[in-house]
């Protein structure tokens, strides 16, 4: 049973990843873009979920809270994708909580780790600050009641959804090569890079989206 739910996460994963190169070469706005979006969050969800079961048949405790990250990440770039009059609702605030999940569950791992001697607590605290960076960011969009619009809603939804193609290929580049810190980590850098590079483009102007 373990090894059906694994070969399904892997499926989805690989899918998230393939979709997600779909979604990068595509044209923001346009119908194969939003194609490659709705696929690819589906395809997030299914990692989640499978992510949940695994641990329930035995797997890492960490899978879980890795799932629950990935999934909160996908969940608000999609929000944001379709959210275009910046209207924060309960729907936003539940994300939140989710998040604020992510970040609890993620520090204990952290620690738990820590606590063994493992200096692999390193990826979970990594995991935890970039989420919580993010959730504070919602809650101060929450105490305006108001979220994204523009180049800002672009921006944002690029961020979220690009801080859940780096778990994916975190956790893809972690299958098949090593379980070290390195591999854990380099996505993170390598693609907190890209985003960041992307996201000045849309409000410099360089990149036209639909917005």
């Amino acid at each position: 049973m373990y090894n059906f739910f694994l070969i399904l996460h892997i499926i989805c994963g690989t899918l998230a990843l393939i979709s997600a190169a779909g979604s990068l070469l595509t044209k923001k706005g346009r119908k194969q873009h939003a194609r490659f979006g709705k696929v690819y969050s589906s395809a997030m969800m299914g990692v989640a979920i499978t992510s949940t079961i695994l641990v329930s048949l035995g797997g890492p405790i960490f899978l879980l809270f890795v799932g629950i990250f990935s999934a909160y990440l996908v969940a608000v770039g999609w929000r944001l994708a379709v959210n275009r009059k910046g209207v924060f609702t309960n729907v936003d605030r539940s994300l939140i909580s989710f998040g604020i999940l992510a970040i609890f569950g993620l520090s204990v791992s952290a620690i738990d780790y820590f606590l063994s001697g493992e200096n692999f607590g390193f990826v979970p605290l990594t995991f935890a600050i970039i989420t919580t960076l993010l959730v504070v960011r919602q809650i101060r969009r929450d105490e305006k009641n108001r979220g994204p619009i523009g180049k800002t809603r672009i921006t944002q939804h690029v961020i979220f959804m690009g801080a859940g193609t780096i778990a994916t290929v975190t956790a893809f580049l972690l299958t098949v090569i090593s379980d070290s810190i390195l591999i854990w980590l380099s996505p993170t850098v390598v693609g907190s890079l890209l985003i960041t590079w992307y996201s000045r483009s849309v409000m410099q102007g360089k990149i036209v989206s639909k917005q």
